[in-house]
């Protein structure tokens, strides 16, 4: 399947948020404890721009029970 332009776009967009959070916060530790500071719709945004499946299930473990 061949990419619009404006897919391409997004897509790299999309590469640039996960870049700035693994550069933001380097260790596991880091990681974990800006994960629990975040909101959901934060983690889930993480979790939309995230292409790693791995990635994705860890974010997940920090999503909070809403009411």
């Amino acid at each position: 399947m061949l990419l619009t332009s404006f897919q391409k776009y997004m897509d790299r967009e999309r590469r640039m948020v996960i870049n700035k959070f693994q550069t933001t916060y380097k260790t596991s530790q880091a990681k974990e404890n800006a994960l629990k500071e975040m909101e959901n719709k934060d983690i889930k945004f993480l979790i939309y721009c995230s292409d790693n499946l791995h990635a994705n299930i860890f974010y997940s473990r920090f999503l909070k029970n809403e009411k």
